[in-house]
C-alpha cells in the first residue's frame, strides 16, 4: 500500500488544481494563483469558495464623457 502514496498525492494535487481552476474561473479570479494555492494549501480553497465574484472591469470612462 505505501508504494501508491507519491501516486495519491499526485492525483489529489491535480484535483485540486482543477477545483481551484474551476472556482476562480466562476469568480473572475487569478487562475494560475489560486491554481498554485491550491496545489499548496487545498483548504484555501473554501476561502475561494466563499469569495464573491468581482465586477467585470470596465476599459470606458467612469463619467461617460467622450474623449476628443
Amino acid at each position: 500500500m505505501a508504494a501508491f502514496y507519491p501516486l495519491l498525492t499526485l492525483i489529489s494535487i491535480v484535483v485540486f488544481v482543477w477545483l481551484a481552476r474551476r472556482l476562480a474561473l466562476g469568480r473572475n479570479r487569478n487562475v494560475i494563483g489560486w491554481g498554485l494555492v491550491g496545489a499548496i494549501l487545498p483548504p484555501a480553497l473554501i476561502i475561494l469558495y466563499v469569495l464573491k465574484p468581482l465586477a467585470p472591469e470596465d476599459d470606458g470612462d467612469e463619467d461617460g464623457a467622450v474623449e476628443t
